[in-house]
């Protein structure tokens, strides 16, 4: 995916090795409104833009995988398949009979776990402190859990997609954002407090390190970790590619084939190199507020996000636009170090996706006249 001023254009290649192109304008949020182009400001609004035109790519190249998954079966011989028996499912009474057992589980099944929770907790956590952090917990659990409930799409047919809308893809994605957030932000604030140490400001600057460190860790094992998958490492590569293309273009001037295969797979600007001064700058934020109790502290890492993550955009801004200043080159360095994990060298084909992507949105790249034009995407009609 490559993202232009005003548009922005995802490349895909199909399985009979052509290539399609989908061109969209960029969502500019609050177009007009001044507040929206300051500085800090201006971060939570562009990072809000990234996730919307990532999500959005994910949903058309997996409408093009789609296609091509049911174009591959309509190639194959027709087998006679055994008719289910419907399924009648009321959704509002599986909602209430999980929101049942939730009500349960609060009442009673909480204040027996007390006990066994209770030593994991931080240093000087009362009985009733305890029970009050399970019974949020499972409130939160099983609150999440009717939801999605209710609002997953029922396929009331066979399962043959045939194609992803925003409503599903926004919903698969909540459990991710739940999961991120409970691994990455309050996983190593909770770890962190366990240690059995108390004092002045000074130990709380320790414990913002120590939790620092440990989110550090919990993400480099995770990303080495699905680095590991055949499928994470192709996508690693188009990543890559993404980068050698934009180098090219940004250093040499030209964006060709030739120019990108010997240009670096690491960009200032990346996204991984941003995650990282995440890091660096929430420990930097949270040491002004001392270590609260730990439900304060939730909270506020929670509160934090936005404010670190705009800090953050500026400063890679930053650095993309000053990419040549020695400074800026060493500072930059452990970022462009943490990229190694997520990207890799491409192939020449995938060098060829993301030349296609960057000639869609920028009017000075031109694919080679050898090259077929690329395809736009037909949605597929729907059944009737």
């Amino acid at each position: 995916m490559m993202r232009g001023r005003d548009v922005y254009a995802t490349a895909v290649r199909r399985r009979d090795g052509s290539v399609v192109v989908d061109r969209r304008p960029v969502p500019h949020f609050l177009e007009g409104w001044r507040i929206a182009k300051w500085p800090l400001i201006r971060g939570s609004f562009a990072l809000v833009e990234a996730l919307t035109l990532g999500i959005r790519s994910l949903q058309f190249s997996g409408n093009v995988a789609l296609q091509d998954e049911a174009a591959a079966e309509a190639e194959k011989p027709a087998e006679p398949v055994a008719p289910k028996p419907a399924r009648s499912r009321g959704r509002w009474l599986e909602a209430l009979v999980v929101a049942a057992v939730g009500g349960v589980c609060y009442r009673f099944l909480a204040p027996k776990l007390v006990p066994r929770l209770t030593g994991l907790m931080p240093a000087g956590t009362t009985s009733s402190e305890a029970l009050e952090a399970i019974r949020v917990l499972v409130v939160a659990a099983f609150a999440l859990l009717v939801v999605v409930m209710l609002l997953w799409p029922r396929s009331k047919a066979e399962p043959s997609p045939q194609g992803l809308d925003d409503s599903a893809l926004w919903l698969a994605m909540l459990p991710a954002f739940a999961i991120g957030i409970g691994l990455f932000v309050l996983l190593p604030s909770w770890l962190a407090g366990l240690a059995r140490v108390e004092g002045g400001y000074g130990v709380a600057v320790l414990k913002n390190l120590l939790e620092g460190a440990i989110r550090l860790a919990v993400i480099l094992g995770y990303i080495a970790a699905i680095g590991q998958m055949k499928q994470v490492r192709r996508v690693f590569q188009y990543h890559g590619a993404e980068h050698k293309v934009i180098n090219a273009l940004e250093i040499e001037g030209t964006a060709d084939e030739e120019a990108a295969s010997r240009n670096s797979p690491l960009h200032p600007r990346c996204g991984t190199a941003f995650l990282l001064l995440f890091i660096v700058l929430k420990v930097i934020v949270g040491c002004f507020f001392g270590w609260p109790v730990w439900y304060v502290r939730l909270a506020l890492r929670l509160a934090m996000v936005p404010v670190v993550a705009a800090l953050a955009f500026e400063a890679t801004r930053f650095a993309g636009k000053h990419r040549n200043s020695p400074i800026v080159r060493a500072v930059s360095a452990p970022g462009l170090l943490l990229q190694r994990l997520t990207t890799r060298e491409p192939e020449a084909p995938m060098i060829q996706v993301a030349m296609y992507a960057l000639a869609a949105v920028a009017p000075e790249v031109s694919l080679p006249a050898s090259w077929p034009a690329p395809a736009e995407f037909e949605p597929a009609s729907p059944r009737t």
